[in-house]
């Protein structure tokens, strides 16, 4: 059972790390290493396996409302698109005039839009991003 129990820590560590240490498999980690111990010592396997999943909860159950409480205030950074929310740009092609989706150029990067005027604004018109629905910002007319 010693490999299983190295392979269970060393799989649960690569699984944090590529959820960037989002705090999803370090408990695992944690139930595999006492396992481990158990194992060298001789326990039983039953018993080690058992060892793996309470000391799995026990810790998730003892830690993790304290990682969260840490976190709450640690502000989130916004993503490439969000960053895009309240700057200005300029409608570059009108794509389907029926269903008022147009293209615009927002600080170099060219994006589907929408807008919340009843009017669809011209080429060259200035806009500004209020938000972003799905794939699409939402603009509004600079005036």
């Amino acid at each position: 059972m010693l490999m299983v129990w190295i392979a269970v820590i060393v799989f649960a560590c690569i699984l944090e790390i590529a959820t960037q240490l989002q705090l999803i498999s370090v408990w695992a980690a944690v139930g595999g290493i006492a396992a481990l111990i158990c194992d060298v010592y001789g326990v039983d396997s039953t018993i080690q396996i058992v060892i793996f999943f309470a000391v799995t909860f026990v810790s998730l159950a003892l830690t993790r409302p304290l990682v969260r409480k840490l976190t709450k205030n640690i502000p989130e950074l916004p993503s490439n698109a969000d960053m895009n929310i309240g700057k200005i740009g300029k409608v570059t092609k009108i794509v389907n005039e029926s269903e008022g989706i147009f293209r615009v150029s927002v600080a170099g990067d060219d994006w589907s839009a929408i807008t919340t005027d009843p009017i669809i604004p011209d080429v060259g018109t200035s806009v500004k991003v209020e938000r972003i629905e799905g794939v699409k910002l939402v603009v509004s007319r600079v005036c």
